[in-house]
Protein backbone atom coordinates (compact mmCIF):
# COMPACT_ATOMS: atom_id res chain seq x y z
CA UNK A 1 0.00 0.00 0.00
CA UNK A 2 2.99 2.29 -0.31
CA UNK A 3 2.94 4.23 -3.57
CA UNK A 4 6.08 5.85 -4.95
CA UNK A 5 6.22 8.91 -7.18
CA UNK A 6 9.27 10.68 -8.53
CA UNK A 7 9.37 14.42 -7.97
CA UNK A 8 11.60 17.28 -7.10
CA UNK A 9 11.91 19.69 -4.23
CA UNK A 10 12.83 23.35 -4.68
CA UNK A 11 14.30 25.40 -1.86
CA UNK A 12 15.27 28.88 -2.95
CA UNK A 13 17.67 28.56 -5.85
CA UNK A 14 18.36 24.89 -5.25
CA UNK A 15 16.40 22.00 -6.72
CA UNK A 16 17.00 18.37 -5.76
CA UNK A 17 15.26 15.20 -6.84
CA UNK A 18 13.27 13.20 -4.34
CA UNK A 19 11.17 10.08 -4.10
CA UNK A 20 7.75 10.85 -2.66
CA UNK A 21 5.98 7.98 -0.89
CA UNK A 22 2.21 7.95 -0.26
CA UNK A 23 0.70 5.49 2.22
CA UNK A 24 -3.03 5.26 1.50
CA UNK A 25 -3.79 3.50 4.78
CA UNK A 26 -2.20 6.16 6.92
CA UNK A 27 -3.03 9.02 4.54
CA UNK A 28 0.43 10.45 4.92
CA UNK A 29 3.17 11.62 2.62
CA UNK A 30 6.86 10.99 3.23
CA UNK A 31 9.51 12.68 1.08
CA UNK A 32 12.79 10.85 0.53
CA UNK A 33 15.57 13.20 -0.50
CA UNK A 34 17.95 11.56 -2.96
CA UNK A 35 21.66 12.23 -2.50
CA UNK A 36 24.02 11.15 -5.27
CA UNK A 37 27.37 9.74 -4.17
CA UNK A 38 29.94 10.25 -6.91
CA UNK A 39 33.11 8.22 -7.45
CA UNK A 40 35.63 8.97 -4.67
CA UNK A 41 32.90 10.58 -2.58
CA UNK A 42 30.78 10.02 0.50
CA UNK A 43 27.44 11.28 1.74
CA UNK A 44 25.52 10.80 4.98
CA UNK A 45 21.81 10.87 5.64
CA UNK A 46 18.97 10.04 7.98
CA UNK A 47 15.45 8.62 8.00
CA UNK A 48 14.23 10.51 4.97
CA UNK A 49 17.30 10.14 2.76
CA UNK A 50 18.12 7.86 -0.14
CA UNK A 51 21.86 7.60 -0.87
CA UNK A 52 22.61 6.45 -4.42
CA UNK A 53 25.81 5.54 -6.22
CA UNK A 54 26.07 4.29 -9.79
CA UNK A 55 28.20 1.79 -11.67
CA UNK A 56 30.23 0.17 -8.91
CA UNK A 57 32.69 -2.05 -10.75
CA UNK A 58 35.98 -2.80 -9.00
CA UNK A 59 35.16 0.08 -6.63
CA UNK A 60 33.47 -0.69 -3.32
CA UNK A 61 30.43 0.87 -1.73
CA UNK A 62 30.64 0.98 2.06
CA UNK A 63 27.25 1.45 3.75
CA UNK A 64 27.87 2.29 7.41
CA UNK A 65 24.98 2.99 9.77
CA UNK A 66 23.68 3.30 13.33
CA UNK A 67 20.35 1.45 13.48
CA UNK A 68 19.32 3.06 16.74
CA UNK A 69 19.63 6.61 15.44
CA UNK A 70 18.57 5.80 11.86
CA UNK A 71 21.57 7.56 10.36
CA UNK A 72 24.19 6.26 7.97
CA UNK A 73 26.59 7.05 5.18
CA UNK A 74 27.75 5.69 1.85
CA UNK A 75 31.36 5.73 0.62
CA UNK A 76 32.33 5.02 -3.02
CA UNK A 77 36.05 4.16 -2.89
CA UNK A 78 38.22 3.35 -5.90
CA UNK A 79 41.53 1.98 -4.60
CA UNK A 80 42.58 0.03 -1.51
CA UNK A 81 45.43 1.98 0.05
CA UNK A 82 46.24 5.68 0.19
CA UNK A 83 49.70 4.93 1.55
CA UNK A 84 50.86 2.51 -1.16
CA UNK A 85 52.56 5.18 -3.23
CA UNK A 86 49.33 6.09 -4.98
CA UNK A 87 48.73 9.43 -3.30
CA UNK A 88 51.36 11.18 -5.41
CA UNK A 89 50.33 12.38 -8.84
CA UNK A 90 52.78 12.07 -11.71
CA UNK A 91 53.48 15.80 -11.49
CA UNK A 92 54.36 15.44 -7.80
CA UNK A 93 51.19 16.99 -6.39
CA UNK A 94 49.63 15.34 -3.37
CA UNK A 95 46.26 13.60 -3.77
CA UNK A 96 44.07 15.27 -1.16
CA UNK A 97 40.97 13.11 -1.70
CA UNK A 98 40.73 10.57 1.15
CA UNK A 99 37.42 9.24 -0.22
CA UNK A 100 39.30 7.83 -3.22
CA UNK A 101 40.86 5.11 -1.03
CA UNK A 102 39.32 2.39 1.12
CA UNK A 103 41.46 2.95 4.22
CA UNK A 104 41.24 6.73 4.42
CA UNK A 105 37.65 6.77 3.11
CA UNK A 106 36.35 4.43 5.81
CA UNK A 107 38.10 6.52 8.45
CA UNK A 108 36.49 9.69 7.05
CA UNK A 109 33.06 8.03 6.92
CA UNK A 110 33.38 6.81 10.51
CA UNK A 111 34.40 10.24 11.80
CA UNK A 112 31.64 11.98 9.85
CA UNK A 113 28.97 9.70 11.33
CA UNK A 114 30.35 10.12 14.84
CA UNK A 115 30.16 13.90 14.43
CA UNK A 116 26.50 13.41 13.54
CA UNK A 117 26.02 11.60 16.84
CA UNK A 118 26.44 7.94 15.87
CA UNK A 119 27.44 5.55 18.66
CA UNK A 120 30.65 3.84 17.53
CA UNK A 121 29.56 0.70 19.37
CA UNK A 122 26.35 0.48 17.33
CA UNK A 123 27.85 0.93 13.87
CA UNK A 124 27.45 -1.81 11.28
CA UNK A 125 28.47 -2.11 7.63
CA UNK A 126 27.28 -3.62 4.38
CA UNK A 127 29.80 -3.94 1.51
CA UNK A 128 28.91 -3.95 -2.18
CA UNK A 129 31.11 -4.05 -5.30
CA UNK A 130 34.69 -5.18 -5.71
CA UNK A 131 34.05 -6.91 -9.04
CA UNK A 132 36.67 -8.08 -11.51
CA UNK A 133 35.52 -6.17 -14.58
CA UNK A 134 38.01 -7.79 -16.96
CA UNK A 135 37.12 -10.74 -19.18
CA UNK A 136 40.08 -12.78 -18.02
CA UNK A 137 41.43 -14.04 -14.71
CA UNK A 138 44.57 -12.58 -13.20
CA UNK A 139 47.10 -15.18 -12.10
CA UNK A 140 48.49 -12.52 -9.79
CA UNK A 141 45.64 -11.39 -7.54
CA UNK A 142 47.59 -8.24 -6.75
CA UNK A 143 46.38 -7.09 -10.16
CA UNK A 144 42.71 -7.54 -9.22
CA UNK A 145 41.76 -4.18 -7.68
CA UNK A 146 38.24 -5.34 -6.82
CA UNK A 147 39.47 -8.20 -4.64
CA UNK A 148 42.01 -5.93 -2.98
CA UNK A 149 39.32 -3.37 -2.22
CA UNK A 150 37.10 -5.95 -0.51
CA UNK A 151 39.96 -7.47 1.49
CA UNK A 152 41.15 -4.04 2.59
CA UNK A 153 37.63 -3.01 3.59
CA UNK A 154 37.19 -6.06 5.81
CA UNK A 155 40.63 -5.65 7.35
CA UNK A 156 40.11 -2.00 8.23
CA UNK A 157 36.63 -2.60 9.64
CA UNK A 158 37.84 -5.57 11.69
CA UNK A 159 40.58 -3.41 13.20
CA UNK A 160 37.97 -0.77 14.04
CA UNK A 161 35.66 -3.35 15.61
CA UNK A 162 32.80 -2.62 13.19
CA UNK A 163 30.98 -5.78 12.02
CA UNK A 164 30.21 -6.48 8.37
CA UNK A 165 26.64 -7.82 8.51
CA UNK A 166 26.03 -8.32 4.77
CA UNK A 167 27.88 -8.11 1.49
CA UNK A 168 27.46 -8.60 -2.24
CA UNK A 169 30.93 -8.52 -3.76
CA UNK A 170 33.08 -10.02 -6.48
CA UNK A 171 31.82 -11.41 -9.76
CA UNK A 172 32.04 -9.61 -13.08
CA UNK A 173 29.02 -7.29 -12.99
CA UNK A 174 28.65 -3.61 -12.25
CA UNK A 175 26.22 -2.58 -9.53
CA UNK A 176 24.13 0.47 -8.75
CA UNK A 177 23.03 0.76 -5.14
CA UNK A 178 20.44 2.69 -3.18
CA UNK A 179 21.02 2.87 0.57
CA UNK A 180 18.29 3.90 2.99
CA UNK A 181 19.82 4.87 6.38
CA UNK A 182 16.36 4.91 7.98
CA UNK A 183 16.07 1.12 7.93
CA UNK A 184 19.59 0.14 6.70
CA UNK A 185 18.14 -1.38 3.52
CA UNK A 186 20.35 -1.60 0.43
CA UNK A 187 18.79 -2.11 -2.99
CA UNK A 188 21.20 -3.42 -5.63
CA UNK A 189 20.69 -3.38 -9.41
CA UNK A 190 23.32 -5.31 -11.36
CA UNK A 191 24.26 -4.91 -15.01
CA UNK A 192 23.13 -8.50 -15.69
CA UNK A 193 19.57 -7.42 -14.91
CA UNK A 194 19.32 -8.97 -11.45
CA UNK A 195 18.07 -7.05 -8.42
CA UNK A 196 18.76 -7.76 -4.77
CA UNK A 197 18.02 -6.33 -1.34
CA UNK A 198 20.42 -6.81 1.57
Amino acid sequence: NLYKLFGKISTGQYTSFANIYFNKNENERRVMAQKIVEIADLKTGGKNDELVTYALGSCVGICMYDEGLHIGGLLHAMLPDAYAGSMEHMDGRRDMCPERYVNTGIERLYKTLCVRGADSGNLKVKIIGGANMFSFDFSDKNMDIGTQNVIQSKRILSEMGIPVVAQMTGGTVGRTIKFYPGDARVEISATDGTKHII
